[in-house]
């Protein structure tokens, strides 16, 4: 088999069943490519709907909220392709987009991963690829001023067709199975950032990591973080925290804890300004001091 799709899906009945459409579509078939599904516990009726309009598919069912990166390593256990094609539930293909990007993976020697370029619907690239994390690029994003971030996001190159780049976004990646196994997969200790925990290690091994501008998928990216801002915004900071006790120095996770600490009291401090206004507010509020009091907690 050329290609497992692996798809984790919680409660986005609304774009899973377009997503698995659009692969059908816009697949070549001369490509033998297989769908696997993780749905992490949802309860928006997705498990029945995929059932009753995909019936063939498999379907793993978790009856809790693994996260991405432990659905991810399940559904790889399953899988039969030579490679993995990890896709959000909230994309949408426009062309033949995994025939294109396993046609460029074949053709690089001692390929680690390959990402498309991923575009909103008003046709917009969205940022997908960037340099690895350094201590000045990562604050400068918590405090909302990644704009300022010029060299992480590449903007000092130009990119027209085939560009090597440190990470790609593990909303749309194609990764050689071989290679996936050969680093245990995603860390499941991490809940987010483990597509940049991933690309780190590819390249720790001498692989290569490519964004591959020539090919477009629609990403409604966000969609996750709107549905429970508690878990979204904690395990943000909380990984970004394990990524650095991982791969950088002592004096620097601690200069980043105590970042994301200063930043969750600001947070508290206007969303408590903004409670009355909108139920959201109140949200983001709890969101902010669960995450405080959690990365208070943790010992670095």
């Amino acid at each position: 088999m050329d290609i497992s799709i692996i798809i984790v899906s919680y409660n986005v009945k609304e774009y899973i069943i377009s997503c698995i459409q659009s692969i059908y579509k816009h697949s070549s078939n001369k490509i033998d490519l297989e769908i696997i599904i993780i749905d992490n516990n949802s309860n928006d009726g997705s498990v029945s709907a995929i059932n009753k309009k995909f019936p063939d598919l498999l379907l793993i069912k978790n009856d809790y909220n693994a996260g991405f990166s432990r659905a991810v390593n399940q559904g790889y256990k399953h899988s039969k392709g030579k490679y993995l094609f990890i896709l959000n539930p909230d994309t949408c293909l426009i062309e033949d987009s995994i025939g294109k990007l396993l046609k460029k993976a074949e053709e690089i020697p001692n390929v680690g991963a390959i990402g498309p370029a991923l575009i909103n619907k008003e046709n917009k690239v969205q940022k997908s690829f960037w340099r690895e994390p350094t201590l000045i690029n990562t604050v400068l994003s918590i405090y909302h001023l990644d704009f300022l971030n010029f060299f992480k996001n590449y903007y000092d190159k130009s990119f027209v067709n085939l560009s090597k780049v440190d990470s790609v976004s593990g909303g749309a990646i194609l990764i050689p199975s071989g290679k996936f196994s050969e680093l245990n997969g995603f860390n499941e200790n991490l809940f987010w950032m483990d597509d940049i925990d991933f690309c780190t290690r590819l390249r720790l091994n001498n692989y290569g990591v490519y964004y591959f501008q020539k090919t477009r998928i629609i990403h409604y990216s966000g969609r996750s973080i709107a549905k429970n801002y508690k878990v979204a915004i904690s395990n943000q900071m909380l990984s970004k925290l394990k990524y650095f006790n991982i791969y950088h120095s002592m004096l620097k996770t601690k200069f980043l804890k105590l970042s994301i600490l200063i930043i969750c009291i600001f947070k508290i401090i206007i969303y408590l300004i903004l409670y009355p206004f909108s139920f959201q507010n109140r949200l983001k509020l709890e969101a902010y001091k669960y995450t405080f009091k959690l990365v208070s907690m943790k010992r670095f």
